[in-house]
Protein backbone atom coordinates (compact mmCIF):
# COMPACT_ATOMS: atom_id res chain seq x y z
CA UNK A 1 0.00 0.00 0.00
CA UNK A 2 1.44 3.54 -0.88
CA UNK A 3 0.82 6.10 1.88
CA UNK A 4 -0.09 9.68 1.08
CA UNK A 5 -0.15 11.67 3.84
CA UNK A 6 1.38 14.64 4.97
CA UNK A 7 2.61 14.81 8.60
CA UNK A 8 -0.28 14.76 11.06
CA UNK A 9 0.25 18.23 12.00
CA UNK A 10 0.29 19.20 9.10
CA UNK A 11 -3.17 17.50 8.37
CA UNK A 12 -4.56 19.24 11.68
CA UNK A 13 -3.87 22.48 10.27
CA UNK A 14 -5.00 22.41 7.05
CA UNK A 15 -8.27 21.11 8.79
CA UNK A 16 -8.47 23.84 11.00
CA UNK A 17 -7.73 26.55 8.94
CA UNK A 18 -11.19 25.33 6.68
CA UNK A 19 -13.16 25.59 9.75
CA UNK A 20 -11.54 29.53 11.02
CA UNK A 21 -13.75 32.34 10.78
CA UNK A 22 -12.21 34.93 8.69
CA UNK A 23 -12.79 37.08 12.14
CA UNK A 24 -11.59 34.74 14.75
CA UNK A 25 -8.22 36.39 16.30
CA UNK A 26 -7.07 33.26 17.49
CA UNK A 27 -6.86 30.88 14.54
CA UNK A 28 -6.72 27.14 15.34
CA UNK A 29 -4.65 26.63 12.23
CA UNK A 30 -1.69 27.82 14.70
CA UNK A 31 -1.80 24.31 16.36
CA UNK A 32 1.93 23.18 16.55
CA UNK A 33 3.88 19.71 17.02
CA UNK A 34 3.55 20.49 20.91
CA UNK A 35 -0.05 20.44 20.87
CA UNK A 36 -1.54 18.71 18.11
CA UNK A 37 -2.72 15.28 19.75
CA UNK A 38 -1.83 15.95 22.46
CA UNK A 39 -4.30 18.03 24.29
CA UNK A 40 -8.23 17.99 24.59
CA UNK A 41 -8.23 20.46 21.56
CA UNK A 42 -5.55 18.51 19.71
CA UNK A 43 -8.12 15.15 19.91
CA UNK A 44 -10.75 17.33 19.06
CA UNK A 45 -9.26 18.72 15.94
CA UNK A 46 -7.75 15.44 14.68
CA UNK A 47 -11.50 14.21 15.10
CA UNK A 48 -12.72 16.57 13.13
CA UNK A 49 -10.13 16.09 10.32
CA UNK A 50 -11.30 12.15 10.82
CA UNK A 51 -14.64 13.48 9.64
CA UNK A 52 -13.55 16.08 7.22
CA UNK A 53 -11.39 13.23 5.22
CA UNK A 54 -14.81 11.68 4.08
CA UNK A 55 -15.72 14.46 2.42
CA UNK A 56 -12.63 13.79 -0.59
CA UNK A 57 -13.96 13.93 -3.94
CA UNK A 58 -13.22 10.34 -4.53
CA UNK A 59 -15.49 9.46 -1.80
CA UNK A 60 -18.54 11.06 -0.35
CA UNK A 61 -18.22 14.42 -2.53
CA UNK A 62 -18.53 12.76 -5.70
CA UNK A 63 -17.43 9.01 -6.59
CA UNK A 64 -18.85 7.52 -3.33
CA UNK A 65 -22.36 8.78 -4.65
CA UNK A 66 -22.27 8.30 -8.32
CA UNK A 67 -20.42 5.52 -9.05
CA UNK A 68 -22.91 3.19 -7.77
CA UNK A 69 -25.51 4.54 -10.08
CA UNK A 70 -23.56 4.74 -12.69
CA UNK A 71 -21.80 1.51 -12.97
CA UNK A 72 -25.45 0.30 -12.46
CA UNK A 73 -29.04 1.23 -14.29
CA UNK A 74 -29.61 4.51 -12.62
CA UNK A 75 -26.93 7.09 -14.30
CA UNK A 76 -26.11 7.54 -18.12
CA UNK A 77 -22.89 9.02 -18.70
CA UNK A 78 -22.74 12.24 -20.60
CA UNK A 79 -19.83 13.64 -20.06
CA UNK A 80 -16.12 13.37 -21.09
CA UNK A 81 -14.26 11.87 -18.08
CA UNK A 82 -12.62 8.50 -19.26
CA UNK A 83 -12.79 7.75 -15.76
CA UNK A 84 -16.15 8.01 -15.78
CA UNK A 85 -16.71 6.32 -19.23
CA UNK A 86 -14.98 3.15 -17.95
CA UNK A 87 -17.31 2.74 -14.84
CA UNK A 88 -21.00 3.44 -17.03
CA UNK A 89 -19.95 0.77 -19.60
CA UNK A 90 -18.92 -1.66 -16.56
CA UNK A 91 -14.97 -2.37 -17.95
CA UNK A 92 -13.80 -0.38 -15.35
CA UNK A 93 -9.50 -0.80 -16.26
CA UNK A 94 -6.73 -1.02 -13.01
CA UNK A 95 -5.41 1.69 -14.24
CA UNK A 96 -8.92 3.90 -13.76
CA UNK A 97 -7.39 7.02 -11.86
CA UNK A 98 -10.53 7.74 -9.93
CA UNK A 99 -10.53 3.77 -7.66
CA UNK A 100 -6.61 4.66 -7.33
CA UNK A 101 -8.00 8.18 -5.57
CA UNK A 102 -10.61 6.29 -3.81
CA UNK A 103 -8.49 3.98 -2.34
CA UNK A 104 -6.14 6.45 -1.19
CA UNK A 105 -8.75 9.08 0.15
CA UNK A 106 -10.06 5.84 2.15
CA UNK A 107 -6.82 4.89 3.34
CA UNK A 108 -5.86 8.48 4.42
CA UNK A 109 -9.02 8.78 6.60
CA UNK A 110 -8.68 5.37 8.01
CA UNK A 111 -4.57 6.82 9.10
CA UNK A 112 -6.09 9.82 10.80
CA UNK A 113 -8.36 7.55 12.40
CA UNK A 114 -6.01 5.82 13.68
CA UNK A 115 -3.72 8.49 14.86
CA UNK A 116 -6.71 9.66 17.11
CA UNK A 117 -7.54 6.26 18.70
CA UNK A 118 -3.39 5.94 19.40
CA UNK A 119 -3.27 9.44 20.99
CA UNK A 120 -5.90 9.23 23.17
CA UNK A 121 -4.90 6.96 25.52
CA UNK A 122 -2.35 9.56 26.16
CA UNK A 123 -3.91 12.63 26.75
CA UNK A 124 -4.60 12.36 30.53
CA UNK A 125 -6.54 15.90 30.69
CA UNK A 126 -9.40 14.42 28.43
CA UNK A 127 -12.26 13.55 30.91
CA UNK A 128 -13.80 10.02 30.51
CA UNK A 129 -16.43 11.20 28.77
CA UNK A 130 -14.40 13.04 26.24
CA UNK A 131 -12.69 10.14 25.55
CA UNK A 132 -15.17 7.71 25.05
CA UNK A 133 -17.05 10.15 22.43
CA UNK A 134 -13.95 10.86 20.49
CA UNK A 135 -13.07 6.78 20.50
CA UNK A 136 -16.50 6.24 19.05
CA UNK A 137 -16.49 8.87 16.78
CA UNK A 138 -13.34 7.75 15.29
CA UNK A 139 -13.95 3.98 15.35
CA UNK A 140 -16.69 4.81 13.34
CA UNK A 141 -15.36 6.60 10.79
CA UNK A 142 -12.89 4.22 10.69
CA UNK A 143 -15.59 1.57 9.75
CA UNK A 144 -17.11 3.87 7.14
CA UNK A 145 -14.48 4.02 5.09
CA UNK A 146 -13.30 0.19 5.85
CA UNK A 147 -17.14 -0.65 4.59
CA UNK A 148 -16.89 1.43 1.58
CA UNK A 149 -13.25 -0.15 1.01
CA UNK A 150 -14.58 -3.57 1.23
CA UNK A 151 -17.80 -2.92 -1.17
CA UNK A 152 -15.67 -1.79 -3.92
CA UNK A 153 -12.76 -4.17 -3.93
CA UNK A 154 -13.75 -7.09 -1.78
CA UNK A 155 -11.05 -7.82 1.65
CA UNK A 156 -8.67 -5.24 1.62
CA UNK A 157 -5.14 -4.08 4.07
CA UNK A 158 -6.49 -4.07 7.38
CA UNK A 159 -4.11 -1.02 8.78
CA UNK A 160 -5.36 -0.32 12.78
CA UNK A 161 -2.19 1.59 13.72
CA UNK A 162 -1.44 5.23 12.60
CA UNK A 163 1.43 5.20 9.63
CA UNK A 164 3.65 8.39 8.76
CA UNK A 165 5.44 7.06 5.63
CA UNK A 166 6.32 4.30 3.62
CA UNK A 167 8.47 1.46 4.39
CA UNK A 168 8.03 -2.41 5.10
CA UNK A 169 5.04 -1.83 7.51
CA UNK A 170 2.85 -0.52 4.76
CA UNK A 171 3.57 -3.53 2.56
CA UNK A 172 0.02 -4.96 3.90
CA UNK A 173 -1.65 -8.00 2.36
CA UNK A 174 -5.01 -8.15 1.71
CA UNK A 175 -6.81 -9.66 4.57
CA UNK A 176 -10.63 -11.84 3.76
CA UNK A 177 -13.75 -9.91 3.61
CA UNK A 178 -14.77 -12.02 6.75
CA UNK A 179 -12.17 -10.62 8.48
CA UNK A 180 -12.74 -6.85 7.35
CA UNK A 181 -16.42 -7.57 7.79
CA UNK A 182 -15.31 -8.94 11.69
CA UNK A 183 -13.22 -5.48 12.32
CA UNK A 184 -16.37 -3.17 10.56
CA UNK A 185 -18.85 -5.05 13.27
CA UNK A 186 -16.25 -5.09 15.99
CA UNK A 187 -14.98 -1.26 15.97
CA UNK A 188 -19.18 -0.28 15.52
CA UNK A 189 -20.58 -2.43 18.20
CA UNK A 190 -18.32 -0.64 20.35
CA UNK A 191 -19.08 2.64 19.27
CA UNK A 192 -22.43 2.03 19.64
CA UNK A 193 -21.39 1.56 23.28
CA UNK A 194 -19.49 4.87 23.56
CA UNK A 195 -21.31 7.68 21.22
CA UNK A 196 -24.12 9.79 22.90
CA UNK A 197 -27.58 8.81 22.00
CA UNK A 198 -29.70 11.77 20.14
CA UNK A 199 -29.00 13.91 17.25
CA UNK A 200 -25.95 15.52 16.91
CA UNK A 201 -26.05 17.31 13.50
CA UNK A 202 -22.60 16.35 11.49
CA UNK A 203 -21.39 13.79 14.14
CA UNK A 204 -21.87 10.28 15.01
CA UNK A 205 -24.07 8.86 17.22
CA UNK A 206 -25.32 5.60 18.95
CA UNK A 207 -27.92 5.96 16.58
CA UNK A 208 -25.84 6.29 13.56
CA UNK A 209 -23.33 3.27 14.43
CA UNK A 210 -26.49 1.48 14.95
CA UNK A 211 -27.77 2.74 11.43
CA UNK A 212 -24.79 1.78 9.84
CA UNK A 213 -24.58 -1.98 11.80
CA UNK A 214 -27.49 -2.56 10.58
CA UNK A 215 -26.32 -1.96 6.60
CA UNK A 216 -23.13 -3.44 7.42
CA UNK A 217 -25.28 -6.99 8.83
CA UNK A 218 -27.73 -7.11 5.57
CA UNK A 219 -24.53 -6.36 3.45
CA UNK A 220 -22.86 -9.31 5.04
CA UNK A 221 -26.10 -12.13 4.84
CA UNK A 222 -26.99 -15.05 6.47
CA UNK A 223 -29.37 -15.50 9.26
CA UNK A 224 -27.22 -14.14 12.37
CA UNK A 225 -26.40 -11.24 10.06
CA UNK A 226 -30.28 -10.68 9.12
CA UNK A 227 -30.88 -10.70 12.69
CA UNK A 228 -28.78 -8.38 13.32
CA UNK A 229 -29.90 -6.01 10.92
CA UNK A 230 -33.46 -6.15 12.18
CA UNK A 231 -32.63 -5.34 15.49
CA UNK A 232 -29.81 -2.43 14.14
CA UNK A 233 -32.39 -1.14 12.49
CA UNK A 234 -35.69 -1.73 14.66
CA UNK A 235 -33.31 0.23 17.74
CA UNK A 236 -32.49 3.51 15.47
CA UNK A 237 -36.46 3.58 14.73
CA UNK A 238 -37.95 2.99 18.02
CA UNK A 239 -35.13 5.03 19.41
CA UNK A 240 -37.48 8.26 19.13
CA UNK A 241 -34.70 10.66 17.74
CA UNK A 242 -36.16 10.63 14.44
CA UNK A 243 -39.13 10.67 12.01
CA UNK A 244 -40.19 10.74 8.60
CA UNK A 245 -40.26 14.03 6.91
CA UNK A 246 -43.67 14.49 5.56
CA UNK A 247 -42.51 16.04 2.13
CA UNK A 248 -39.95 13.68 0.27
CA UNK A 249 -37.85 16.79 -1.50
CA UNK A 250 -37.46 18.45 2.11
CA UNK A 251 -34.64 15.99 2.85
CA UNK A 252 -32.62 17.54 0.59
CA UNK A 253 -33.60 21.24 0.74
CA UNK A 254 -33.53 21.33 4.41
CA UNK A 255 -29.81 20.21 6.32
CA UNK A 256 -30.01 18.44 8.68
CA UNK A 257 -33.83 17.01 8.45
CA UNK A 258 -35.42 14.91 11.41
CA UNK A 259 -35.14 11.93 9.29
CA UNK A 260 -30.77 12.44 8.89
CA UNK A 261 -29.22 10.00 11.01
CA UNK A 262 -25.53 10.79 9.90
CA UNK A 263 -24.96 13.93 7.58
CA UNK A 264 -21.91 15.23 6.23
CA UNK A 265 -21.61 19.04 6.80
CA UNK A 266 -20.95 21.49 3.63
CA UNK A 267 -20.59 25.43 3.15
CA UNK A 268 -19.29 27.91 1.67
CA UNK A 269 -16.02 26.95 2.97
CA UNK A 270 -15.76 23.81 2.73
CA UNK A 271 -18.00 22.69 -0.48
CA UNK A 272 -18.75 20.01 -3.18
CA UNK A 273 -19.28 20.30 -6.66
CA UNK A 274 -22.36 17.21 -7.10
CA UNK A 275 -24.54 19.94 -8.28
CA UNK A 276 -22.07 21.05 -10.63
CA UNK A 277 -21.68 17.69 -11.89
CA UNK A 278 -25.55 16.91 -11.98
CA UNK A 279 -26.31 20.42 -13.46
CA UNK A 280 -26.79 20.98 -17.55
CA UNK A 281 -24.48 23.32 -19.12
CA UNK A 282 -27.80 25.62 -19.16
CA UNK A 283 -28.29 25.82 -15.34
CA UNK A 284 -24.04 26.20 -14.91
CA UNK A 285 -23.15 22.68 -14.14
CA UNK A 286 -20.95 20.31 -16.43
CA UNK A 287 -23.54 17.24 -16.97
CA UNK A 288 -21.09 14.20 -15.88
CA UNK A 289 -23.99 11.99 -16.01
CA UNK A 290 -27.72 12.42 -16.30
CA UNK A 291 -30.37 10.05 -14.96
CA UNK A 292 -31.59 7.26 -17.12
CA UNK A 293 -34.79 6.77 -18.66
CA UNK A 294 -34.82 3.14 -17.14
CA UNK A 295 -34.75 5.28 -13.89
CA UNK A 296 -37.36 8.11 -14.76
CA UNK A 297 -39.93 5.61 -16.18
CA UNK A 298 -39.58 3.14 -13.20
CA UNK A 299 -41.83 5.84 -11.19
CA UNK A 300 -45.05 4.51 -10.84
CA UNK A 301 -47.85 7.85 -11.45
CA UNK A 302 -48.16 9.84 -8.05
CA UNK A 303 -44.87 8.96 -7.22
CA UNK A 304 -43.91 12.15 -5.46
CA UNK A 305 -40.20 10.91 -5.35
CA UNK A 306 -39.51 11.39 -9.16
CA UNK A 307 -39.78 15.04 -9.47
CA UNK A 308 -38.28 15.40 -6.16
CA UNK A 309 -35.13 13.43 -7.45
CA UNK A 310 -35.05 14.39 -11.29
CA UNK A 311 -35.68 17.57 -13.04
CA UNK A 312 -35.86 18.67 -16.78
CA UNK A 313 -34.46 21.34 -18.71
CA UNK A 314 -35.68 21.28 -22.06
CA UNK A 315 -35.85 17.51 -22.94
CA UNK A 316 -32.54 16.41 -21.13
CA UNK A 317 -32.49 15.11 -17.32
CA UNK A 318 -30.75 16.06 -14.88
CA UNK A 319 -30.32 15.12 -11.27
CA UNK A 320 -31.90 17.31 -9.10
CA UNK A 321 -30.85 15.92 -5.21
CA UNK A 322 -27.68 17.94 -4.41
CA UNK A 323 -29.13 21.91 -6.21
CA UNK A 324 -27.37 24.68 -4.64
CA UNK A 325 -24.49 25.26 -7.65
CA UNK A 326 -24.09 28.56 -7.20
CA UNK A 327 -22.86 27.74 -3.56
CA UNK A 328 -21.45 24.23 -3.60
CA UNK A 329 -22.44 23.79 -0.14
CA UNK A 330 -25.40 20.70 -0.55
CA UNK A 331 -24.89 18.53 2.54
CA UNK A 332 -24.86 14.82 1.59
CA UNK A 333 -26.55 12.51 4.25
CA UNK A 334 -24.65 8.73 4.48
CA UNK A 335 -28.02 7.01 6.49
CA UNK A 336 -31.05 8.00 7.04
CA UNK A 337 -33.98 6.81 8.57
CA UNK A 338 -36.42 5.41 5.77
CA UNK A 339 -33.11 3.00 4.51
CA UNK A 340 -33.96 1.58 8.17
CA UNK A 341 -37.32 0.94 7.15
CA UNK A 342 -36.50 -1.29 4.14
CA UNK A 343 -33.48 -2.80 6.20
CA UNK A 344 -35.90 -4.57 8.45
CA UNK A 345 -37.86 -5.16 5.90
CA UNK A 346 -35.18 -6.98 3.59
CA UNK A 347 -34.00 -8.81 6.93
CA UNK A 348 -37.66 -10.14 7.81
CA UNK A 349 -38.40 -11.29 4.64
CA UNK A 350 -35.12 -13.48 4.11
CA UNK A 351 -36.07 -14.81 7.71
CA UNK A 352 -39.53 -15.82 6.41
CA UNK A 353 -40.99 -13.61 8.95
CA UNK A 354 -45.06 -12.58 8.60
CA UNK A 355 -45.50 -11.19 4.76
CA UNK A 356 -47.44 -8.53 7.03
CA UNK A 357 -44.71 -6.96 8.99
CA UNK A 358 -42.62 -6.56 5.94
CA UNK A 359 -45.30 -4.91 3.77
CA UNK A 360 -46.42 -2.83 6.61
CA UNK A 361 -42.29 -1.28 6.74
CA UNK A 362 -42.30 -1.25 2.97
CA UNK A 363 -45.42 0.96 3.10
CA UNK A 364 -44.53 3.46 5.61
CA UNK A 365 -41.64 4.41 2.81
CA UNK A 366 -44.44 4.16 -0.47
CA UNK A 367 -47.04 6.22 1.44
CA UNK A 368 -44.82 8.95 2.09
CA UNK A 369 -43.98 9.04 -1.68
CA UNK A 370 -47.97 9.18 -2.16
CA UNK A 371 -48.76 5.48 -3.35
CA UNK A 372 -50.94 3.45 -2.16
CA UNK A 373 -50.02 -0.17 0.43
CA UNK A 374 -48.59 -2.76 -1.65
CA UNK A 375 -51.40 -5.74 -2.32
CA UNK A 376 -51.79 -8.23 0.61
CA UNK A 377 -51.66 -10.67 -2.51
CA UNK A 378 -47.15 -10.23 -2.19
CA UNK A 379 -46.59 -12.71 0.32
CA UNK A 380 -43.62 -14.70 -1.24
CA UNK A 381 -40.53 -14.14 0.05
CA UNK A 382 -38.89 -13.50 -3.63
CA UNK A 383 -42.26 -11.39 -4.46
CA UNK A 384 -41.20 -9.38 -1.36
CA UNK A 385 -37.36 -8.71 -1.62
CA UNK A 386 -38.48 -7.42 -5.42
CA UNK A 387 -40.63 -5.06 -3.99
CA UNK A 388 -37.87 -3.53 -1.43
CA UNK A 389 -35.60 -3.62 -4.34
CA UNK A 390 -37.72 -1.75 -6.57
CA UNK A 391 -38.52 0.74 -3.53
CA UNK A 392 -35.21 1.06 -2.70
CA UNK A 393 -34.12 2.36 -6.17
CA UNK A 394 -36.65 5.10 -5.99
CA UNK A 395 -36.39 5.97 -2.54
CA UNK A 396 -32.44 6.32 -2.75
CA UNK A 397 -31.62 7.04 -6.43
CA UNK A 398 -28.47 9.24 -7.12
CA UNK A 399 -27.34 8.29 -3.18
CA UNK A 400 -24.88 5.72 -4.11
CA UNK A 401 -26.61 2.64 -3.17
CA UNK A 402 -27.74 0.98 -6.65
CA UNK A 403 -25.51 -1.30 -7.58
CA UNK A 404 -24.71 -2.58 -4.04
CA UNK A 405 -28.78 -3.49 -4.14
CA UNK A 406 -28.29 -5.44 -6.82
CA UNK A 407 -25.67 -7.28 -6.49
CA UNK A 408 -26.99 -7.90 -2.71
CA UNK A 409 -30.00 -9.38 -4.17
CA UNK A 410 -28.38 -11.26 -6.93
CA UNK A 411 -29.62 -9.42 -9.46
CA UNK A 412 -26.59 -7.77 -11.19
CA UNK A 413 -25.15 -10.14 -13.74
CA UNK A 414 -28.46 -10.06 -15.16
CA UNK A 415 -29.91 -6.92 -14.83
CA UNK A 416 -26.55 -5.47 -16.06
CA UNK A 417 -25.27 -7.90 -18.19
CA UNK A 418 -22.30 -8.66 -16.76
CA UNK A 419 -19.73 -11.46 -15.82
CA UNK A 420 -19.32 -12.68 -12.11
CA UNK A 421 -15.97 -11.19 -11.84
CA UNK A 422 -17.48 -7.67 -12.04
CA UNK A 423 -19.14 -7.53 -9.08
CA UNK A 424 -15.88 -5.98 -7.57
CA UNK A 425 -14.00 -3.38 -8.93
CA UNK A 426 -10.12 -4.18 -9.29
CA UNK A 427 -7.10 -3.55 -6.58
CA UNK A 428 -5.94 -0.46 -8.58
CA UNK A 429 -3.10 -1.03 -10.61
CA UNK A 430 -0.94 2.03 -8.67
CA UNK A 431 -1.01 0.15 -5.14
CA UNK A 432 -0.36 -2.82 -6.32
CA UNK A 433 2.90 -1.15 -8.27
CA UNK A 434 4.61 0.07 -5.36
CA UNK A 435 2.99 -2.87 -2.64
CA UNK A 436 4.33 -6.75 -4.22
CA UNK A 437 1.36 -8.23 -1.87
CA UNK A 438 -1.56 -7.08 -3.27
CA UNK A 439 -3.70 -9.79 -5.11
CA UNK A 440 -5.54 -8.42 -7.72
CA UNK A 441 -9.07 -9.74 -8.06
CA UNK A 442 -10.25 -12.00 -10.50
CA UNK A 443 -11.01 -11.43 -13.74
CA UNK A 444 -8.76 -8.21 -14.09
Amino acid sequence: MKWRYFTWIAAVALLAACDDSPLDTNPTASIDAETALTTPRGIELGVTGAYRSLQDSNLYSRVLLVYPDLYADNLDFTGTFQTDREVSLRAVSPSNSAFLGTWGAAYAGINRANNVLAAIPNVSALSQAQAQRFRGEALFIRSLHYFNLLRYFGGVPIVTEPSQGVGEESQVPRSSADEVYDLIIGDLEEAATLLPTGRVPGQATQGAANALLARVYLERGGPANWEGARDRATSVIQSGSYELVQNYRTIFTTKNSSESIFELQYSINNTNALAFWFFPQALGGRYGFAPSANLFNAYPAGDTRRDASIGMSGTSRYGDKYFRISTEDDNVIVLRLAEMYLIRAEANARLNADPALVRADINVVRNRAGLSDLPGSITSQQALLDAILQERRLEFAMEGLRFFDLRRMGEAQEVLNIPAERLLFPIPQGERDVNPNLEQNPGY
